[in-house]
């Protein structure tokens, strides 16, 4: 009996409410671009991402999940989405270690329409982890001559580590 009751102790010490890192009107979680160039493609030093949150869209799959804009505007106001069928399959689950409770796997789309992946990670000091991601895809067949590939959006990969502020306005 009291081994059931340890258990079960330990098991809800373990447990996290992600809600918690839901933001309020007015909140965001706000941070610079990690400075480092083997971990940026597309971003200048200092760029600053912005981000809403709703944990309850993020739980399952529904609706918009929050809103992303940064410094630069290459994102300005996009909505962060995750496909319905990918919150309820096994890659939801995904994790990384170093201190993240919960990582999400969420699309959104740059400032002139072109898609991007975004990995948001909410950690165990209460901050988000965010990484932007989108390869360069060559559009241009091979050989094509008259093709030119200013058409391809260029890379993108930037890690963000944020942490929650108040008196935020979405673009």
């Amino acid at each position: 009996m009291r081994s059931i009751l340890l258990s079960t102790v330990l098991l809800c010490a373990a447990c996290t409410d992600v809600g918690s890192f839901s933001t309020k009107v007015g909140e965001c979680y706000r941070g610079i671009i990690v400075d480092a160039s083997f971990v940026r493609a597309g971003f200048e030093p200092g760029v600053k991402l912005s981000l809403t949150l709703d944990t309850d869209a993020l739980a399952d799959g529904r609706g918009t999940a929050g809103v992303l804009w940064t410094s630069d505007g290459i994102f300005d106001d996009a909505n962060i989405s995750q496909m319905e069928q990918l919150a309820h399959d096994s890659l939801s689950l995904f994790q990384f270690p170093h201190g993240r409770i919960r990582n999400y796997l969420l699309y959104v789309a740059t400032s002139d329409g072109a898609p991007a992946t975004v990995v948001i990670s909410l950690m165990e000091n209460e901050e988000v982890e965010v990484r932007v991601m989108r390869p360069q895809i060559d559009l241009c067949e091979e050989g094509d001559e008259d093709c030119e590939d200013s058409d391809s959006p260029p890379a993108l990969f930037g890690v963000f580590k944020l942490i929650r502020e108040t008196g935020c306005a979405v673009p």
